[in-house]
């Protein structure tokens, strides 16, 4: 039976790669170790896939928005905008069976997620990936992953207990795939920013430290009870901290370890692990 053996969080903002030098080199130093800590903790755990919790910015689907998606290809390279991002273009691959597995399990589960064959995975996805999982010279991820793409920007917005209570589920789905794997899931996004709005460059300190205040406590229906107009109020793109809700569901509510909270590249950035 496949089990869990790891959860990691980390914010995904482009800056940290495309503007790297916007800010002081200290500031960059403490950004990139702390990276360089969840990659560590990641290898030290052996996985043979990653569970990716990242939200689409509305790059995968413009007339359609589905709340929660999964990615059902075999493979895929990018990321399309990789040369502005200033990373390489990575291939990817995708556990096929444990996605097909996972999905079939949620809509049993009354969890009506959709799916796609055409994966588009932008900077939410690839950033971490590059960070935490990537074999630089070869240009490959190293890990087969599961895709999960959520809505954290165009309302109507999921609530944030649905996001806990599909990670519940995806906790349960891994534990009764029959294959022998060993699964880490990895929450990408938030904390406060306003990417393109009229509060860009303003991190809420306040909210993001409350926040990682719930999470390192364990205090889940706290965190569940944010609305997504509270959470919206500190940045139009804020409510990534869907992304880690659903994988604080996937590790059952357990306090997280929160590694450094560094307000830079005009996000609330901050790194956590979970252990199972």
């Amino acid at each position: 039976m496949a089990k869990l053996v790891i959860g990691l969080a980390a914010s995904h903002a482009p800056g940290i790669t495309a503007r790297v030098e916007e800010e002081p080199q200290e500031v960059r130093a403490r950004v990139y170790r702390n990276y360089d800590k969840l990659r560590a903790l990641l290898e030290e755990a052996r996985p043979d896939v990653l569970l990716v919790v990242a939200n689409d910015h509305v790059t995968y689907m413009f007339e359609i928005i589905p709340q929660f998606l999964m990615v059902i290809a075999d493979a895929y390279e990018g990321p399309p905008d990789h040369q502005w991002l200033r990373i390489p273009k990575y291939k990817v691959k995708f556990h096929t069976d444990l996605t097909s597995f996972i999905l079939a399990g949620l809509l049993e589960r009354g969890f009506d997620v959709a799916f796609s064959a055409n994966p588009l995975l932008d900077h939410a996805t690839m950033n971490p990936l590059h960070f935490l999982a990537s074999d630089r010279e070869g240009g490959v991820i190293k890990y087969p992953i599961v895709s999960l793409l959520t809505n954290a920007f165009v309302k109507p917005l999921p609530p944030l207990r649905r996001g806990y209570q599909l990670g519940l589920a995806l906790r349960e789905l891994v534990e009764q795939f029959p294959e022998d794997l060993r699964v880490a899931a990895l929450a990408t996004g938030g904390l406060s920013h306003d990417p393109g709005g009229p509060s860009w460059g303003y991190v809420d300190e306040e909210f993001d430290k409350r926040f990682l205040g719930m999470l390192t406590r364990g205090d889940v229906e706290s965190a569940l009870k944010l609305t997504p107009e509270e959470v919206l109020s500190t940045g139009g793109g804020s409510y990534e901290i869907l992304n880690w809700v659903v994988v604080w569901g996937v590790m059952r509510g357990k306090p997280a370890a929160v590694l450094d909270y560094v307000p830079s590249y005009n996000i609330g950035s901050a790194w956590a692990v979970w252990r199972p």
